[in-house]
């Protein structure tokens, strides 16, 4: 354990460790674990592209008050798993779920064999479960607008901006600056270069990153978990329709569907990223949480 803090939440003690997690590959994962003692469930999530860790602490503290054990990471290239220069990281977004999920997953089995895992995939973390070879030992997945993003599931002025940004805009921001520069865009992470390739790649594929990974390592169809996939109504980046696609590639798990409507929590907006922030926590939080339990 790297470091130790504790913090108290709705009136229980947390303890929160920051653990740094070997790959395979031999790179280390910064991982942040929310502990709560005798959990008999651990809850992984694996995060949105260019998300660090640090916007699901929240969400985090609120789950692992209730008994949950929950382990938060950055993939290689992001947050706190950045290693020297971005320019120089080699990890494509295949290896953000065949390596960095597949080493945490490890790592919970490893540090509680007794524990059921639980993982939350949000937006690409849910397109990366079934790219780690270990997801089919989990008991239950939760996909949190997960979607494919092929540019084509898009209508309108969208589409045509969706395909000028995976042939025009990344290409030429990852070529000019050795690595695509989020922050200086959209305040998201700045991701690695073959990451930034690599999902465009995918958002040129009518079969997104089926078209291009070899069917040897995925693990869609082999993952039997119960799987509650939730989708937003005001979602631009992940509307209904890329969520159920995606959704279907789970064809072997027992799938229940929910959808969620601003309107229905008295909220103007939820949007991508709304679901995980403060506003959330008393009208969505304890639906997330009844599907983690259940």
């Amino acid at each position: 354990m790297e470091n130790s803090y504790n913090f108290i939440t709705s009136g229980r003690i947390i303890a929160m460790d920051i653990e740094q997690i070997k790959t395979e590959k031999g790179h280390f994962i910064t991982a942040n674990i929310f502990e709560a003692k005798g959990s008999r469930i651990v809850l992984l999530i694996s995060s949105a592209t260019g998300v660090r860790q640090s916007y699901y602490k929240r969400f985090s503290e609120y789950i692992s008050a209730t008994g949950i054990t929950v382990i938060t990471f950055d993939y290689s290239g992001i947050g706190h798993s950045l290693k020297g220069s971005i320019r120089e990281n080699k990890s494509q977004a295949s290896d953000w779920g065949k390596i960095d999920l597949e080493a945490v997953i490890q790592y919970v089995k490893e540090h509680y064999p007794e524990s059921k895992i639980h993982i939350l995939g949000h937006s690409i973390g849910g397109q990366l479960i079934g790219q780690s070879k270990s997801a089919v030992d989990a008991s239950k997945i939760i996909l949190v607008a997960a979607q494919t993003g092929y540019w084509k599931f898009w209508t309108g002025f969208r589409r045509y901006r969706m395909w000028a940004n995976w042939n025009i805009v990344f290409p030429v921001l990852v070529y000019t600056f050795g690595y695509m520069p989020s922050k200086k865009l959209t305040g998201m992470e700045n991701l690695p270069k073959h990451v930034a390739r690599q999902w465009c790649k995918w958002c040129m594929d009518p079969n997104y990153l089926f078209g291009s990974i070899p069917e040897a390592d995925l693990y869609f169809e082999r993952i039997t978990a119960s799987l509650t996939s939730i989708s937003i109504d005001d979602d631009t980046f992940a509307p209904i329709q890329n969520v159920d696609w995606l959704t279907k590639q789970y064809s072997g798990a027992e799938v229940k569907r929910i959808h969620l409507m601003p309107r229905d929590f008295s909220m103007e907006r939820i949007g991508h990223f709304g679901i995980f922030q403060e506003p959330s926590r008393a009208r969505i939080w304890e639906i997330l949480l009844r599907e983690i339990e259940r």
